[in-house]
């Protein structure tokens, strides 16, 4: 990333002329700019009835950071990711960026505070099964396929929210947050009592989260997990009767040793986002070598849900991939994916005489980091 100085005391002047009780800092605010731009062309093969085989997308990612330090030791600043459209269609609608990371930050020996639109601390202390590159058969390539997520219910949610993280002390460290509002995002005023057919019914949302990192010579261990759970927005019977409860944990590890990265990752979502009376979990594993410029890796990903609400039981979506990373040269690599995948789940908007999504996405990625 490139260091911007900006001259932040003429700034603080200017600020300080226009409200008296403005608080000023001697110390300059550093601005950080950096981010990601992902190419990718993508094969399909399955058997959705509507769906092309190939596609060619483009993700751009920028970070901005504003960071200073008072002479009191409190480190303070702000902090955003922008996005280009994802879910949108046509050139218009992908020429939109948004942020979906923004938040204001406090730290000091203390520990630090987020204050806006970030993940949840058991999100953001979650242990992943290790992959590489692209990321193989973990959460990101249902986007292609039509297929949910394979991780926790919570997964990549950036709602307003106020987090608190503890000091890292012998390797451990711990956090909490609370989301008043299911999704609820920037200037979005959630008034409403009650949501209804939005998918966000849910408010009052707790997480807490923990993880734990050490190194035993050549051996480096790495673990995580966390919890979320909140209360439903209408109480009603009716509602109570068919809405599941929120709650969702999940735990996972990673041990790493010359160059060879192990781990896996497990959730259970409950009734989460499903009917009353339905039930998910789902689990991962990967392994991963890297050597110089080129990393390897393949994983595997199942996740069974009941549908007992709608009188079906054990329906298994899985999904295991292979990859590869090589770096090209500094922040240029290139990366592919190969995923195999067998949806259950996954019953409408099939061809003919089918019965599930199954089949293979080939994904070739060129990616820059600056």
């Amino acid at each position: 990333m490139k260091k911007i100085l900006l001259a932040t005391t003429a700034l603080v002047l200017a600020a300080g002329a226009a409200s008296a009780q403005q608080v000023t800092t001697k110390a300059p605010f550093t601005v950080t700019l950096g981010g990601s731009i992902r190419s990718d062309f993508i094969i399909v093969s399955d058997e959705a009835a509507n769906s092309a085989s190939r596609e060619a997308r483009l993700d751009y990612r920028l970070t901005l950071k504003a960071e200073a330090k008072a002479e009191n030791g409190l480190t303070y600043g702000f902090n955003a990711r922008l996005r280009n459209n994802q879910n949108g269609s046509g050139q218009a609608r992908q020429d939109v960026v948004g942020a979906d990371t923004k938040f204001v930050y406090l730290s000091g020996s203390w520990g630090k505070i987020e204050l806006g639109d970030t993940l949840a601390v058991d999100s953001q202390f979650e242990i992943q099964a290790p992959s590489v590159g692209i990321g193989q058969a973990d959460y990101a390539f249902g986007i292609d396929t039509g297929l949910f997520s394979y991780y926790h219910a919570n997964e990549g949610e950036f709602d307003t929210k106020l987090v608190y993280y503890t000091p890292v002390f012998a390797g451990f460290q711990a956090g909490i947050s609370y989301t008043p509002e299911k999704g609820s995002a920037g200037r979005d005023n959630a008034r409403s009592k009650y949501v209804t057919g939005s998918g966000n019914d849910y408010r009052d949302l707790i997480s807490l989260g923990a993880t734990y990192t050490r190194e035993f010579g050549d051996v480096a261990l790495t673990a995580g997990a966390g919890v979320q759970w909140g209360d439903q927005k209408d109480t009603s019977a009716t509602v109570k009767s068919t809405l599941g409860d929120y709650a969702a944990w999940h735990v996972g590890a990673t041990l790493g040793y010359k160059g060879f990265v192990f781990g896996g990752h497990y959730f259970n979502n409950g009734e989460t986002g499903l009917a009353k009376g339905d039930d998910q979990i789902g689990w991962q594993l990967g392994l991963t070598y890297e050597t110089g410029p080129i990393a390897v890796g393949v994983n595997y990903a199942r996740v069974e849900t009941d549908y007992a609400a709608r009188g079906r039981k054990d329906d298994t979506d899985i999904a295991w991939g292979l990859g590869a990373a090589y770096q090209l040269a500094p922040g240029l690599s290139l990366q592919g994916d190969v995923i195999f995948f067998d949806a259950e789940s996954a019953t409408s908007g099939l061809k003919a005489g089918k019965k599930n999504n199954e089949g293979t996405l080939f994904t070739f990625r060129t990616r820059v980091d600056f």
